[in-house]
């Protein structure tokens, strides 16, 4: 049976991270566009029910890649950042949407500190799709938990399934580990994005609650 620490995809060392990182700029400079998951509009109207509540209008995306996502954030009220540590992607994105609440930016949040602007209290929502396992989850759960509002911030979430995928495919986190993510949260909800259930989404508000 898999353990979670033999498919850790989070970089050991910073020259790992830029082995990482240059896999990722050859992903994004691919002549054909690939996706992992397409956004649909099943997502954004998912996304429009759970995490948008009206309340605020600040909103960052880690890992936004192509930044199908970050745009339809911005084009839903709110002022958006999409970070990404791959040059490459950022450029791509920027090149795709021009929005005047949107904005993309390189940063690494694996070997890197977090952005000067990301203050604790300062976010209403947090996007992070089909990148925490790129990450130190516990780092980055307690740091989204820090930047998002107490009371009403929202943390959305998509994540593979391990029970769910195809055999020999092993991404994302085992089904306990996914339900364990909805700790410590005021209000949870969680629905999948495809028929199978390998992607599933995750809508985690109120931080402050534990």
């Amino acid at each position: 049976m898999n353990d979670l620490a033999d498919t850790i995809r989070v970089p050991a060392d910073a020259e790992q991270a830029l082995r990482m990182r240059a896999d990722w700029d050859r992903f994004f400079s691919q002549p054909v566009m690939h996706e992992n998951l397409s956004l649909t509009s099943f997502e954004i109207g998912q996304f429009r029910r759970h995490v948008l509540s009206g309340h605020g209008r600040r909103a960052v995306d880690i890992g936004c890649g192509w930044g199908f996502l970050t745009a339809a954030m911005a084009q839903m009220g709110l002022w958006t950042t999409g970070y990404d540590w791959s040059p490459v992607a950022v450029a791509g994105a920027s090149n795709l949407f021009d929005h005047k609440r949107l904005e993309f930016k390189v940063h690494d949040f694996v070997t890197e500190t977090p952005p000067r602007e990301l203050v604790p209290g300062s976010l209403d929502v947090v996007a992070c799709r089909l990148t925490l396992p790129y990450l130190d989850r516990h780092i980055a759960m307690g740091d989204f938990r820090r930047w998002l509002k107490p009371h009403t911030g929202t943390l959305y979430l998509v994540v593979q399934v391990w029970e769910r995928q195809q055999p020999g495919m092993i991404r994302g986190y085992p089904n306990a580990v996914v339900e364990d993510l909805r700790q410590g949260w005021a209000h949870t909800a969680r629905w999948d994005l495809d028929p199978a259930g390998e992607y599933t989404a995750l809508a985690l508000t109120g931080p402050g609650s534990q």
